[in-house]
């Protein structure tokens, strides 16, 4: 399989470059590349997947083949909507979205703003949170000298990520390069982001709470997909992440850090085509996927109040729960009453009067608590 070099018109007549695999036959995937590279980052998946699935790999604006922003607009809000011109543009109803890092934020927010268009959302090796260590190694790399011949940039990309072949760092660094006539190369992506702060206008702005919130707000089903060794999400921040969300899975993809595709394609490949099988079978699940257990005796009291529910005819469930939670208070306050200085009748003590006499009790310790 290969791919077919497109171009379409965005926002402000920007002209966006895209590589296209496989049949229009079939389900579409779209998907956004991280900051620097481009549409090819996806080629290993692509290889793999073209012909199964339809894919679009765009170059998004200021990377890749993709035309700069004359006016240094890399807000993701024009991303969001170079997005929905390509939508647009290609008849496609709905789509699959998949993104990477600044992509990966990139499709949260189209996602966010354009729910029924996205049908299931890939998120790689993002989250709300990133790791400074792993940004500023990127930031370095991306901001080294801006002109050397080409096996020097090869030569510092494979010790950037030590887990590619030479084979397969000279073949994405000739997508990621552009000969000068000087006979050095220089990265395609727009040399202003490598200018400092000021030169482009980038990013959205959001604190970390809203950037949270706006993961939580997702409708369609997500998979989140980490690197094993990535520097840039944490295992524990996509844990939480995954936990948040609603309908959402998290796959670990073994011997990869933060380019997942390309440091190991075949890992990736089929965590993404076991999601996608279960979507299309209906029988996507996160159950088991979910990183906060239920404790044991939370899930006893749960069976015990289904067992209930059928054991009393005519007894709605939530009168069945209400009877074991009145149980479980009235043993709680027996015990805390018990202690020094609590002197209780209990001949003829209702559950009301036992509550009541726990809250006072609650109050006085907190008022010795506080040294009032």
């Amino acid at each position: 399989m290969t791919y077919r070099e497109r171009t379409t018109v965005a926002r402000d007549d920007l002209c966006l470059a895209y590589q296209e695999w496989g049949s229009d036959k079939d389900p579409v995937i779209l998907t956004l590349h991280g900051f620097g590279v481009s549409g090819h980052m996806f080629d290993e998946f692509s290889q793999r997947s073209a012909g199964r699935y339809h894919l679009i790999n765009l170059d998004q604006r200021g990377h890749g083949d993709s035309e700069w922003a004359s006016d240094g607009d890399y807000t993701r809000e024009a991303f969001v909507d170079d997005v929905e011109a390509v939508r647009e543009s290609l008849g496609f109803e709905t789509v699959v979205l998949m993104g990477h890092s600044m992509g990966g934020l990139n499709a949260v927010e189209y996602t966010v703003q354009h729910p029924e268009r996205v049908s299931a959302l890939i998120l790689v090796d993002v989250g709300p949170e990133a790791a400074k260590e792993g940004v500023d190694n990127i930031m370095r790399f991306t901001r080294g000298p801006d002109e050397l011949d080409f096996d020097d940039f090869v030569s510092n990309a494979m010790r950037f990520n030590t887990r590619r072949t030479e084979e397969n760092i000279r073949e994405r660094m000739r997508h990621r390069l552009r000969p000068l006539e000087n006979g050095k190369w220089t990265w395609k992506f727009d040399k202003r982001f490598r200018e400092g702060e000021g030169a482009v206008r980038s990013g959205s702005g959001m604190s970390s709470e809203e950037l949270w919130a706006q993961f939580r707000a997702l409708a369609p089903p997500v998979l989140l997909v980490r690197g094993e060794q990535s520097d840039i999400l944490s295992q524990e921040v996509a844990e939480r992440l995954v936990a948040e969300m609603g309908r959402a899975r998290l796959v670990v993809v073994p011997k990869a850090g933060h380019s997942v595709p390309g440091d190991n394609p075949d890992g990736f490949t089929s965590a993404i085509f076991e999601f996608l099988m279960d979507m299309e079978s209906e029988s996507f699940s996160v159950a088991s996927e979910k990183s906060i257990p239920i404790p044991k005796d939370i899930e006893e009291l749960r069976q015990n109040w289904r067992a209930r529910d059928r054991g009393l005819p005519g007894m709605t469930l939530r009168a069945s729960i209400a009877v074991v939670l009145a149980g479980v208070a009235a043993v709680g306050a027996l015990l805390f009453l018990r202690s020094p200085g609590t002197q209780v009748s209990w001949g003829r003590i209702s559950i009301g009067s036992l509550m009541r006499m726990v809250m006072a009790r609650m109050g006085n310790r907190g008022h010795r608590g506080h040294g009032v």
